[in-house]
């Protein structure tokens, strides 16, 4: 990031922003890690050149919130996979009928029929 006007290095035009794309340039010439050009920048120009969020405060909460979300988005698909899942389970039958009725049923569905 940008020291200066807080935008993405690479699309600031700030010159603190040429100076720090030099200073980059600079350490990849001379054969340097990514983690340390990293350390370097923030030895020179501060811990906000790296644009993460600090690891306590309000900024633990950045890096946690969307890994708690991400989490329960998760458990929430897989519940409801479960759900739809499951079998389909039948209604409870009714109470027996006796013959009477069986027949008088049987007869009352016989005359829809026609």
């Amino acid at each position: 990031m940008c020291v200066q006007c807080g935008t993405a290095l690479n699309v600031s035009k700030a010159p603190v922003a040429d100076q720090e794309r030099e200073f980059i340039r600079k350490r990849i010439a001379e054969g340097a890690s990514k983690e340390e050009i990293k350390a370097a920048l923030v030895a020179e120009y501060g811990p906000d050149v790296l644009a993460e969020p600090e690891s306590s405060g309000f900024g633990a909460a950045a890096w946690l919130v969307p890994v708690a979300l991400a989490l329960l988005g998760g458990l929430g698909v897989a519940l409801l996979w479960r759900r739809w899942r499951r079998p389909e389970t039948a209604p409870p039958a009714g109470p027996e009928l006796d013959d009477a009725e069986a027949r008088r049923l049987d007869a009352e569905l016989a005359a829809f029929d026609r």
